[in-house]
């Protein structure tokens, strides 16, 4: 029983992958500016936040409703991964939605979280309760491109949520979240960036603190990004 649900899960899992890469295919059409990938990429999250509320309407008939809502911020305390696209679409938006000032601000936040995580071990990061740099007045304030890893984080009870971050190093403490939702981001996130490394673009993964004093140490890497 156990085999035939891990090549269920496998399939399901290789769905979501294809549909990823098939969204990347049919929406970057080149690389000679990044607008082609911020429409693929607006694409994909569009399909993930789709398939949400599909989701979400389910699980108030079955009685489990998702906990998420304006105002919850305890998830915004954990380190968030990103991929370098997810960076530089992040990048361009601040610079569209905020002001020199605003800016220096969030990356003043993200040098400031750096300093709590730079070096250590993925797990020891893990243990560290530290408000994400765009956390501004318990709200997300880079909402509509927010990278995959926060789409997806999605729980059914908010109170799991805040004792893991009340108590960020109690490795038995876990928020519950909805398997399947974090599934389908994830592999379709995957298939996307294939895509992507498959033109022979450089994808990396780190937190987004340090994808931020990155970018904004260095403002040819977005530039120097699309030309190799």
């Amino acid at each position: 029983m156990s085999k035939e649900l891990s090549a269920k899960d496998k399939e399901i899992n290789l769905t979501f992958y294809k549909d990823g890469y098939n969204l990347a295919i049919n929406n970057i059409t080149d690389f000679k500016t990044l607008t082609p990938l911020f429409m693929g990429m607006q694409a994909n999250y569009q399909a993930v936040s789709q398939l949400t509320q599909s989701f979400a309407q389910r699980a108030i008939e079955q009685k489990t409703p998702i906990a998420c809502k304006k105002g919850c911020k305890w998830c915004c305390y954990q380190p968030v991964y990103l991929t370098t696209n997810e960076a530089l679409l992040i990048h361009e938006y601040m610079h569209q939605a905020f002001d020199e000032s605003q800016r220096a601000r969030l990356l003043t936040n993200a040098k400031q979280r750096l300093k709590k995580t730079k070096g250590l071990e993925e797990e020891k990061k893990q243990d560290i309760s530290h408000a994400c740099p765009f956390l501004i007045e318990g709200a997300c304030s880079i909402y509509p491109v927010r990278p995959m890893s926060c789409r997806v984080y999605l729980s059914s009870d908010e109170s799991s949520c805040k004792m893991k971050y009340d108590n960020p190093k109690d490795k038995s403490d876990f928020p519950k979240l909805f398997d399947f939702i974090l599934r389908a981001g994830r592999y379709m996130n995957e298939g996307f960036v294939g895509f992507i490394k498959a033109k022979e673009k450089t994808v990396e993964e780190y937190t987004i603190e340090e994808f931020m004093v990155k970018i904004f140490s260095d403002e040819k890497l977005r530039n120097d990004w699309l030309e190799k």
